[in-house]
């Protein structure tokens, strides 16, 4: 057990989990070959306040593929909002939409099923046999919807969509942005919030036959919602949202080069919102970019906090990096940020043991603590303030991991 008296920076203390988001935009890291230089955007924005929290490309014009069906799926539920439609009025399967290429549900021409399970097919299947369908009973035929669907886009301010079709499928004049995208996501969620739910559906049954779906960041905590999209053209596509914590985030991918890439980049996407959010209740700031880059980003006074109750900040070190050995202090840290409590030394030091062997350069050195109290071994690491303190730990908290900040009396 090493129990040292240097102050432990903040960047030490939360270093761990910047390079726990694993998923960055740098060839170095792996980026490129799950994300197509050429064809990826994103972004990520508060849903509430509209605060874009991390953006890449985010006006570029891309395919949005099946993304496209949200706005299909936005503009029924206007209608059934209107009394222009009903959850059981028929959707018949014309002949254009049958020729339709997968996904599909493969109904035949004349065919038809409920506008309800036309919903949950075009969440759950994606079908665009069904999308043609929907679009030509809201507005008698699938060019006159899509001049609907484009109307409704720039009503909303996506100022860079144009739709071609109902279903996402390939046209070289069908295009939107990341930026486009979410927007339509959060009015979607202002406009028709109870309806939102239909896309938190990772199965449907149609006709007896069960019908899983594609997304598969439903399965995480808190993601409940929205839609995935792909053809050749586009790459792998996702727009999620998700709550925790009293917030809620929109994200969009665009152009992965796998769905698992695209899926792995959206996760570390939503995870570092949120964990950047949790530090902002906490009075400090950290940005989502820096996050996913795995660069130390400086933690600053949000101008929400009373600056009048803020701690002063430590004195700056000239030069400091990332590896560097802090000077040392004869005063004893008073702040602690504890990452576990143990009943024995062993497993207590192993925790710390781990945090030093998964990052030898950045915590091989680190001052920690293990102490006994009340007959538990408490493991722990200094900070400089109570502030740094509290922000750590929002951190660690967002990312799913146990911490407290505790102080000497």
């Amino acid at each position: 057990m090493r129990n040292s008296q240097l102050p432990l920076p903040l960047w030490i203390a939360v270093f761990g989990l910047v390079l726990s988001i694993s998923i960055v935009l740098s060839p170095s890291a792996g980026a490129a070959t799950r994300l197509d230089s050429k064809r990826f955007a994103a972004i990520a924005l508060d849903a509430t306040t509209g605060e874009v929290l991390y953006a890449r490309d985010a006006d570029a014009q891309r395919y949005p593929a099946s993304l496209t069906k949200v706005m299909t799926l936005y503009l029924a539920f206007d209608a059934l909002d209107r009394g222009d439609l009903k959850l059981s009025d028929p959707v018949i399967i014309s002949p254009r939409a049958a020729a339709r290429p997968p996904s599909k549900l493969g109904l035949p021409a004349g065919q038809r099923l409920t506008v309800q399970e036309a919903i949950n097919i075009l969440v759950v299947k994606s079908a665009n046999d069904v999308a043609t369908a929907l679009g030509e009973t809201l507005a008698g035929n699938e060019g006159a919807f899509a001049r609907q669907m484009t109307a409704r886009a720039k009503a909303l301010g996506m100022n860079h969509t144009v739709f071609r079709n109902a279903s996402g499928l390939p046209d070289p004049g069908h295009v939107s942005t990341a930026r486009d995208l979410a927007i339509l996501a959060r009015a979607f969620l202002r406009d028709h919030p109870d309806d939102y739910r239909v896309f938190d559906q990772e199965q449907t049954t149609f006709r007896g036959r069960l019908i899983p779906g594609h997304n598969a960041l439903l399965r995480r905590p808190g993601i409940d919602g929205f839609k995935t999209g792909f053809t050749n053209a586009s790459g792998f596509n996702l727009l999620t949202s998700g709550a925790r914590d009293g917030h809620r985030i929109i994200a969009v991918v665009l152009g992965g080069r796998t769905a698992r890439g695209r899926d792995l980049f959206m996760r570390d996407l939503m995870r570092a919102s949120f964990a950047s959010l949790t530090v902002r209740d906490a009075g400090l700031e950290v940005k989502v970019a820096s996050l996913l880059d795995a660069d130390y980003a400086p933690l600053t006074v949000h101008p929400s906090l009373d600056r009048a109750k803020a701690e002063p900040a430590p004195e700056p070190r000239a030069q400091a990096t990332l590896g560097d050995q802090i000077p040392s202090s004869s005063a004893p840290p008073k702040w602690w940020i504890q990452v576990g409590a143990f009943s024995s030394a062993d497993r207590g030091q192993a925790r710390l043991r781990d945090v030093r062997d998964r990052h030898p350069r950045h915590f091989g050195d680190a001052p920690e603590q293990l102490e006994r109290i009340d007959g538990l071994y408490q493991a722990r690491f200094a900070s400089v303030s109570a502030g740094q303190a509290k922000a750590a730990c929002a951190l660690l908290t967002a990312e799913g991991d146990r911490c407290m900040v505790t102080s000497n009396p």
